[in-house]
């Protein structure tokens, strides 16, 4: 993680003792640059702030732990798309290199920015790796955006399979974003840690725009081998939620599930799309994001999709 993170980590840590509507409010206009309206909320953002304040199903805490969720996972789709697990580990101390294979990551299960790549033993530095995962193991990823769903996720460390994407340093994330149980809109992010290139589609594949307000120099992101069965997984695992994004990985026409996240980027990043207006994708995310009435919540069944007739 680069140092201007780091800090920035730090500092959101130390303003605990903002309450956290008018913590959010304050982050919303800086980054944003409007004010943002909890009490009747219209574009994604500013839903996603509501959603954080107000809707807290206890499954979130599950299902936004990416240890937790692959129980979920496994009841809903099957253990088949679940990304092959080395170990779990409740302190850094506790991995034992020797026993992972050449090639695996190392990840903190109870945030989103701990993530260490290893493809080659050797050279990789296994003594920063677990310094910073120690750090990261005593720092509640909640005060980062006030993200309800991870106040109270147990910290912890997974060891998993290392991805292999031809042509790429790291695998290819599809990012889907469902609207009870409707994909509405794809993410692409590839090269995330060198030359990042993101990208939006429509469900029929139709580019949308960009992290850059215009589409950039990259050619657009193919279509994945197997991309509707991507969508209809999608759509089985986000059933019964307001919204959830369903992130995915795709190894030579095979999916990989990669985790849930009910907040993207806190909602407080921009949505820059190709027509004229940038703010178009925010507000059209927006009005499908359906709120639910006050602390309502759905029953969730423990199945659903792909034909499961207890679902």
């Amino acid at each position: 993680m680069k140092l201007k993170k780091r800090f920035t980590l730090s500092l959101k840590n130390n303003l605990r003792f903002i309450p956290d509507e008018a913590y959010m409010r304050l982050y919303f206009k800086a980054k944003l640059h409007y004010e943002p309206n909890f009490e009747c909320p219209k574009t994604f953002n500013e839903k996603l702030q509501w959603y954080k304040l107000n809707y807290h199903n206890p499954v979130l805490t599950q299902l936004a732990d990416k240890y937790g969720v692959r129980s979920f996972v496994e009841e809903r789709i099957g253990s088949e798309y679940l990304v092959p697990l080395y170990g779990v580990y409740n302190a850094a101390e506790e991995i034992d290199l020797d026993k992972l294979p050449e090639r695996f990551v190392l990840k903190c299960t109870h945030d989103s920015q701990s993530t260490f790549v290893c493809t080659d033993k050797s050279n990789f530095d296994f003594v920063d790796a677990k310094k910073r995962l120690g750090v990261a193991l005593h720092r509640n990823w909640y005060w980062q955006g006030r993200e309800w769903a991870y106040l109270g996720i147990p910290p912890r460390i997974v060891a998993e399979a290392f991805l292999d994407e031809p042509g790429r340093t790291t695998p290819t994330d599809y990012k889907f974003y469902c609207f009870d149980g409707k994909v509405a809109l794809v993410q692409t992010d590839a090269d995330r840690f060198t030359n990042h290139d993101m990208q939006y589609f429509s469900p029929e594949w139709e580019q949308r725009g960009d992290i850059d307000h215009e589409v950039s120099d990259h050619a657009p992101t193919k279509k994945p081998v197997n991309y509707e069965l991507m969508l209809e997984l999608s759509e089985a695992l986000s059933a019964g939620f307001p919204h959830v994004r369903v992130d995915w990985y795709n190894i030579a026409g095979k999916p990989y599930f990669g985790e849930m996240t009910f907040y993207t980027g806190g909602g407080f990043d921009s949505f820059y799309a190709l027509e004229p207006q940038p703010d178009v994708l925010d507000c059209e995310l927006g009005e499908l994001f359906v709120l639910p009435a006050g602390e309502d919540v759905p029953t969730l069944p423990a199945k659903g999709g792909l034909g499961d007739d207890d679902a």
